[in-house]
């Protein structure tokens, strides 16, 4: 129950943060990602090169160009985006937490061993 509830209210709040960033993509004016331009190019057909080059950066942003510009709109609907599909990883040690509570220690270790699995999915080191 844990488990759900924690997806649940994690995507619940990136919902709200991806609307929110959306919305204000669109007003803003004075953006480094201008919303418009961009939705425009991706209609277009543009290729990503294209996309970035036409908007005038060198190269796609990477996540360091949005945590550090936390105010624009796209860098809100991006770490709306990082908190929805990362909801997984809190979820799964809240639920090894209580199944170790409920006398259940072998499904504690085993969601334990799955939650750091995810986290080293998730950082992109291969082996």
């Amino acid at each position: 129950m844990i488990y759900g509830q924690t997806i649940y209210w994690l995507t619940l709040l990136s919902s709200c943060l991806v609307l929110l960033g959306t919305i204000i993509s669109f007003l803003e004016k004075d953006s480094p990602i201008p919303a418009n331009q961009l939705l425009q190019s991706v209609i277009d057909g543009k290729s990503v090169d294209q996309i970035w080059h036409g908007i005038g950066l060198s190269a796609a942003p990477d996540m360091f160009f949005f945590l550090a510009n936390p105010s624009f709109g796209e860098s809100i609907t991006m770490i709306g985006i990082g908190i929805g599909v990362s909801s997984v990883v809190p979820a799964t040690f809240f639920s090894a937490y209580f199944l170790k509570k409920s006398r259940n220690p072998v499904f504690a270790v085993l969601a334990v061993m799955a939650g750091l699995l995810t986290c080293f999915a998730v950082s992109g080191i291969t082996l």
